[in-house]
């Protein structure tokens, strides 16, 4: 356990988030929680001075980047879809968030992007320093329309507005402006915002555009008013990944029918895809499960549903294109050298653990084509990138904070050593340890 605010690493190997192999025989030193310098043991001219830690036989690679969770502190099993969690206290759902953000810091996710409007308290009580947790990148409330995925038309629309923990509704250019300026003004680092359904309601299905151009133009220029903002878009249809694009936005949420020419398009603009390639890649395996024999629905959500959608039922072979779909789409971007982002939507347990979904992503990137070091750099570099924290995190480099974790093991030479849990020996944040063999340093 490392509690100092001057030490040195020797004989350490390091995976530093690049892509490339680790690097055996190294020295890092770590002052006042950055990296101060990295060199080989060959020439050890670092500084006596400082406490030394023989690190031989361990790894260290960056802390990880969670670049699209939802920590709303909710609590359901996705099969009533927003309403059981939009019925507790608001206060309820904010002190569950702090084990949520928690976790992910057991898990080694030092720093998390989140679209809630707990992310925007959280940032400011994990940076007191009063008791651990992830750096917090906040979306705050994303932009929905009336109507659309985050909306929860079971419930009065005022009581929604009020008290919906990832969503603001927003309608036409001047509401979505208004909309943006009240989540800068309450901290967001970043601004989310649905251009699609997302399949909860009967009014939200993932086919459907749910912002006009102009409405996803004036949310980016709203939030780029503001320097340094950046804009994450809900995209799931060709339609709105370029609308999006040309609208200006920053990163693409999901993405899974890109295009050759979009794929093109985002990597010139230097635009980020967070495909959350677990959830969306098994989207219709996720579904069968609410049914029996694929006919009757286990339990029928209270959806305000279309006439013209009755009847319809779930599909084998169209869950089968999807799944080609999703993949074709996700392997066309790394070609066309897209920046690629880790990044899982895990929305509230029980349905999806946080943390463990974060790995099952992880896994899944390397399951869909990419090598282990490249998904280590989804993990880590292109996260950074993705939260526009890449001048301070993301990579094992002189001058950026000493977000790390320690293994046993070479976390680029096989995707099961970050994939177990169990194989992380140390999360360090800014220099000094935070989680040891699972659990929290207070």
């Amino acid at each position: 356990m490392i509690t100092s605010s001057n030490y040195v690493l020797t004989n350490v190997t390091i995976a530093d988030g690049s892509g490339n192999p680790s690097v055996p025989d190294r020295w890092m030193h770590v002052k006042n929680g950055k990296i101060a310098c990295i060199g080989d043991m060959s020439t050890p001219d670092y500084d006596r001075d400082a406490d030394i830690f023989d690190f031989s036989g361990k790894y260290i690679m960056p802390g990880m980047v969670e670049a699209h969770v939802h920590m709303a502190g909710g609590r359901g099993d996705g099969t009533w879809g927003d309403t059981e969690i939009l019925c507790e206290p608001d206060i309820v759902r904010a002190m569950r968030s702090v084990y949520e953000a928690q976790k992910l810091l057991k898990y080694g996710f030092t720093t998390v992007r989140d679209i809630s409007v707990n992310s925007l308290y959280l940032k400011r009580v994990f940076n007191d320093n009063t008791f651990p947790g992830p750096k917090v990148i906040a979306c705050g409330r994303g932009l929905a329309r009336s109507g659309g995925h985050c909306d929860s038309p079971q419930f009065d629309l005022d009581y929604v507005k009020k008290h919906h923990f990832w969503a603001v509704i927003a309608d036409g250019e001047d509401e979505c402006r208004r909309a943006v300026r009240s989540q800068l003004r309450e901290g967001a680092d970043e601004i989310k915002f649905w251009a699609t359904g997302g399949g909860n309601w009967g009014t939200d299905r993932i086919t459907d555009t749910h912002y006009t151009f102009n409405e996803m133009k004036a949310i980016c220029e709203e939030a780029h008013m503001i320097k340094g903002t950046l804009v994450c878009a809900h995209c799931e249809t060709e339609e709105t990944i370029r609308m999006a694009i040309e609208a200006g936005v920053d990163t693409i949420e999901h993405g899974e029918e890109l295009t050759e020419e979009l794929a093109e398009m985002m990597a010139e603009k230097g635009i980020v895809l967070v495909p959350t390639l677990f959830l969306i890649a098994n989207w219709y395996d996720i579904l069968a499960d609410w049914y029996v024999d694929g006919e009757v629905p286990v339990l029928m959500r209270p959806d305000p549903f279309l006439q013209r959608d009755v009847g319809i039922k779930l599909n084998e072979e169209d869950g089968v294109i999807y799944k080609k779909r999703v993949l074709d789409s996700f392997n066309m971007a790394r070609e066309k050298g897209v920046t690629i982002a880790l990044g899982s939507d895990t929305v509230y347990e029980p349905a999806v653990e946080f943390g463990e979904m974060s790995l099952e992503e992880f896994k899944q990137l390397v399951d869909a084509g990419m090598t282990v070091p490249e998904a280590v750099k989804a993990a880590t570099a292109n996260g950074a990138v993705a939260c526009a924290m890449e001048r301070r995190v993301g990579m094992i480099k002189e001058g950026l904070e000493a977000d790390y974790l320690v293994f046993d093991q070479d976390p680029n030479s096989s995707v099961d050593v970050i994939g177990s849990h169990d194989n992380l020996k140390e999360v360090v944040l800014n220099g000094k340890t935070v989680v040891e063999n699972g659990n929290l340093i207070w």
